[in-house]
């Protein structure tokens, strides 16, 4: 969900804490009042939040979670003593619906809820799709426009699937308890590519604004480490991706520079990059070798490895890398992948073999908008000394940009190339 947010409050901060407790709301809400009432839970704890950031003008107060947890529980209540008028709901004087709300909503209560719906809202009955949208929705509190610049698709196709999965749930009329391990395996691949668009929505995400929401990341790792604390779900591939989310977030403070301008791998400062979080990848990544077999994230968990791990680009294991991404690239063919792993050849064996690999991707129409296809192109060229063709491939990409800060990178590119 997007709020407006007024002038003098900070913006990302209150933004991405109504993300988060919306997410945390609905999903306490509807695990204690069941998914028939999954719309009034979103109308309620929308409505809450809203009147929210209107009540806090230019600051939020001391303890926003419990400001914004006492104005929901009063509003579920009010609704549902309306609502209980027009249906059949048991008679009551609100008291036990309060207290129950109350420990719904509280740290452990709500942990519980969030792991359960997780899985529980993975329906056999809906595409893999569809599941993920729910995720991305119920428990991450993307809005639609977010969902959908993370799938590449429209707002209509994401509204579609929004649509089919909340019918679907109001049919079931209560949440599944999926405890059997079988059931529990079928669903993970979807809990998982959730998480793993929800980190990238932070970690480089659409809005053009905040290209960089490192809440989104932390939450995208508690919820996978939620995973990992009951020994029902915690698997290998669960592991993996916290492995890769812990190594990534570890480069988050130098991901932009003091103008907000996106800073490359080479020229970042690796002594700012967050130690215990390079710790906890490494932690994870040893746990997923439990595993039968390498998965996509044991091997993107690896690649990112390496590049933590490395004193810098020079003494970097490109050829573990490159092998790497061709064990990616075998598990699961397409052009993004093809394209790191030319960038990646290209530290190995120069920029002609560099040049040589994405010639084989270049007429891939999905590479058509990503601006970081033709910067990469553009960067090939400069380092094989053709500047014309570089400043061409840079203006590209630089029209294609997604944000201010991918723009501007764009521009010192440029600006490097005329001295």
């Amino acid at each position: 969900m997007n709020f407006p947010v007024r002038h003098g409050a900070r913006p990302t901060v209150v933004e991405d804490l109504f993300r988060r407790e919306f997410a945390h709301l609905v999903a306490a809400l509807v695990r204690l009042l069941g998914p028939s009432n999954l719309p009034l839970a979103e109308d309620v704890v929308q409505e809450a939040l809203l009147s929210a950031m209107h009540a806090w003008q230019f600051e939020p107060p001391r303890d926003p979670k419990a400001w914004i947890l006492q104005t929901a529980r009063n509003r579920a209540i009010d609704v549902l003593r309306r609502e209980r008028r027009l249906t059949a709901l048991p008679e009551d004087d609100g008291s036990a619906l309060e207290g129950a709300i109350a420990s719904a909503l509280s740290p452990e209560e709500e942990a519980a809820s969030q792991l359960a719906m997780m899985f529980s809202i993975c329906d056999d009955a809906l595409s893999q799709e569809t599941q993920v949208t729910l995720i991305l929705r119920l428990l991450c509190g993307l809005s639609p426009a977010e969902i959908a610049r993370a799938y590449l698709a429209d707002t209509q196709t994401i509204d579609r699937r929004l649509h089919r999965g909340r019918t679907r749930l109001q049919e079931l009329g209560h949440l599944q308890d999926v405890t059997a391990p079988a059931e529990l395996l079928a669903r993970q691949p979807s809990v998982l590519n959730a998480l793993y668009l929800l980190f990238n929505e932070g970690y480089h995400g659409s809005d053009s604004q905040n290209p960089l929401r490192p809440a989104m990341c932390a939450d995208a790792i508690r919820l996978a480490e939620l995973v990992l604390e009951s020994s029902r779900t915690s698997h290998a591939e669960a592991h993996a991706l916290a492995a890769l989310f812990c190594f990534d977030a570890a480069r988050l403070p130098t991901r932009l520079d003091e103008d907000g301008v996106f800073v490359p791998l080479a020229d970042q400062d690796r002594t700012r990059w967050d130690r215990s979080l390079i710790e906890r990848g490494v932690v994870h990544l040893a746990q997923s070798a439990t595993g039968t077999q390498a998965s996509r994230w044991h091997l993107e968990a690896g690649i990112a490895c390496e590049h933590t791990i490395a004193p810098s680009v020079r003494e970097t294991d490109w050829q573990r890398i490159v092998d790497l991404y061709d064990a990616l690239l075998a598990l699961q063919p397409g052009p993004i992948v093809a394209l790191n792993r030319a960038l990646a050849l290209t530290e190995l064996r120069g920029p002609d073999a560099g040049r040589e690999a994405i010639a084989t991707v270049a007429s891939d129409a999905r590479l058509g908008g990503y601006s970081f296809y033709w910067a990469a192109a553009a960067d090939l060229e400069r380092r094989a000394g053709n500047v014309a063709k570089a400043r061409s491939l840079f203006e590209r990409a630089m029209s294609l940009a997604k944000s201010n800060a991918e723009r501007l990178a764009y521009e010192k590119k440029l600006r490097l190339l005329a001295n």
